[in-house]
């Protein structure tokens, strides 16, 4: 981003980021590593790939074979693809060259490589050319031992722990695939009462900022990170203007000894600058740690994602950021037990732009297409993060940060929304699961046939608001309902039939039910209407557009009704009976 800004390159960077590796849960993994099905490789121009962290072999061969398939330019970082540019560091050479210091220089002789992953290109070409070394000195892998693990603090203290507790005779140096491995061996190493190097040689890679000021500093191998991201930019210049370069490109590597190999100190570091450097960025971190905090609190609390979102909103407006998006399946607002989001990609006529902040202003676009044509109207020297949205291995959406510049300094991104997504999962989860009771709720209420309220619900449901509202001086209507010739219907036309004048009958009566009211199936062919702020002028209406829509449509009906008073002693079962009583009047006078 630097060059492209230094240079007004008219080029925009669009990083599709994920933590596919940061979690033992593979759902969650799955989740994470969704986000590269999200771009449309064909429409981009270039493709810069950081795949070193990408632990799940299919989602790794996947993902190469699209980039191939897009025939667009591409260029791997630290990683060696076939059909691919390469830019980064040469592994093998600074192994090789800690390995000629430590055994010419400090005559060491038996060694262990403390590695990463075994999957790890990096790690598995840093351990290759410690293997060759091993050769070259006539040396054994099996009294030379190549170790694996992650690439954590961790690790170290693994590694160490094994020998110690296993009583394991300890090699003149522990080579260590990166410096977390490094300093993981030191401290548990000096916890254990032994010193480096005056018991044993340590070396790391990668030149992080603990192997710098650790005590006792660690020998490290410095590359340039930001000269490797300008370099594989200039590598899709040079293909853009046609100009024929080599497959790989590598960045200079250099090995910085210092003092756990048993050299003098490097004196690169000024340490009253770095302690203040420190002091200021744990400041600066611990007020947007207590920022992401307090949003966390507010998020969790909420009981309406909405509101959630109303949250995330006023947050990034105060942070006046310069775009943040949050695109999700809409279908998290409403969900039921059988809701469930995509495994593989994203459901996208599900899409909507719940949240859209530009400097520090909330906007509103109405669909995703609307938002991709903002951000192609503002494309030139910006820097556009995708990262993915999901409940596990279920893919929800994902946000888009617009020119993050805080995440230059730290990787907080991670922090900021694993908490927020938590909260999203929990309501979500929670919704399933009020909306599944309500579910149940009207499977116990409902007449499975008709799909209106069955005689159980009267009381569940109405009794305790009639009485209320009645105490309150309201009057309701009751109707009762019972199908002429019923018996004789099923008996001549069979009882398919029957049900189907038994829904036309539900179906009609709820549709003209006045506002507040209900209707049950009161048994077999009787049915119940139940209506608030009724007269006997509403009541007339509801008979005859309910009697005149079934009449057209070749059904026929008995109905009774009545108004309930303020005389509290009656029950509504006494105005059902009422009602029932007036109904069977009406159907005498057919007879």
């Amino acid at each position: 981003m630097r060059k492209i800004k230094k240079e007004n390159l008219d080029i925009a960077l669009f990083q599709f980021n994920c933590f596919g590796n940061w979690s033992r849960d593979k759902e969650n993994n799955t989740g994470e590593y969704n986000i590269f099905n999200l771009p449309v490789l064909e429409e981009f121009d270039g493709i810069v790939v950081d795949a070193n962290n990408i632990t799940d072999y299919e989602v790794l061969q996947k993902l190469i074979k699209s980039i191939r398939e897009s025939g667009k330019p591409a260029v791997s970082i630290g990683h060696e693809f076939p059909d691919l540019y390469y830019v980064g560091i040469d592994n093998r050479k600074p192994i090789e060259e800690i390995m000629d210091h430590l055994y010419n220089f400090h005559n060491c002789r038996r060694f262990v490589f403390a590695g990463g992953p075994g999957d790890n290109f990096e790690n598995r070409q840093r351990a290759e050319s410690y293997l060759d070394c091993l050769q070259k000195y006539q040396l054994t892998e099996l009294n030379n031992p190549v170790l694996y693990g992650n690439y954590e603090f961790s690790t170290g203290v693994r590694y160490m722990n094994d020998y110690i507790k296993n009583h394991k005779e300890l090699p003149d140096a522990f080579v260590c695939a990166n410096d977390n491995i490094a300093t993981g061996i030191c401290r548990t190493a000096e916890l254990n009462g032994y010193h480096v190097p005056e018991d044993f040689l340590v070396t790391g890679f990668d030149n992080l900022e603990k192997a710098r000021n650790y005590l006792p500093q660690i020998t490290t191998v410095n590359m340039d990170r930001e000269l490797i991201g300008e370099q594989a930019l200039n590598i899709l210049i040079d293909v853009w203007n046609g100009r024929d370069i080599p497959s790989h490109r590598y960045t200079d590597a250099n090995v910085i000894y210092a003092e756990s190999c048993g050299c003098p100190n490097s004196g690169m570091v000024d340490y009253r600058n770095y302690l203040k450097s420190v002091i200021d960025s744990n400041c600066a971190r611990e007020v947007f740690e207590n920022e992401i905090a307090c949003l966390e609190r507010e998020v969790l609390k909420e009981s309406a994602m909405h509101d959630m979102f109303n949250d995330i909103e006023l947050f990034m407006c105060r942070k006046h950021v310069e775009g943040f998006y949050i695109i999700v399946d809409e279908r998290i607002f409403d969900p039921n037990m059988n809701t469930h989001f995509p495994v593989e990609g994203y459901s996208t006529p599900d899409l909507k732009v719940q949240l859209a902040v530009v400097k520090g202003r909330s906007v509103k676009f109405n669909t995703v297409k609307e938002l991709i044509g903002y951000i192609d109207q503002n494309l030139a020297g910006n820097h556009y993060l995708y990262s993915p949205i999901h409940f596990g291995n279920e893919a929800v959406g994902f946000t888009i940060h617009k020119n993050p510049a805080f995440l230059y300094e730290w990787s907080n991104l991670l922090d900021m929304q694993e908490g927020i997504i938590d909260g999203f999962k929990n309501l979500f989860h929670k919704k399933q699961l009020t909306n599944a009771m309500k579910q149940l709720e009207d499977i116990y209420n409902k007449d499975q046939l008709t799909g209106v309220f069955n005689r159980i619900a009267l009381t569940d449901i109405v009794e305790s608001r009639f009485n209320k509202e009645r105490a309150r001086g309201i009057v309701w209507g009751v109707v009762f309902v019972d199908a002429d010739n019923f018996k004789e219907l099923n008996d001549t036309y069979g009882h398919e039939y029957g049900d189907k004048v038994l829904k036309l009958i539900a179906k009609t009566m709820k549709k003209h039910v006045p506002e507040g009211g209900n209707v049950f199936r009161f048994g077999g062919d009787e049915f119940v209407a139940l209506f608030p702020n009724a007269s006997k002028g509403s009541l007339k209406d509801y008979r005859e557009k309910v009697v005149g829509e079934l009449v057209k449509n070749g059904a026929a009906i008995s109905m009774g009704s009545c108004l309930t008073n303020m005389n509290m002693t009656l029950k509504l079962t006494d105005y059902i009976s009422a009602a029932d009583g007036s109904m069977y009047l009406d159907k005498n006078d057919k007879e």
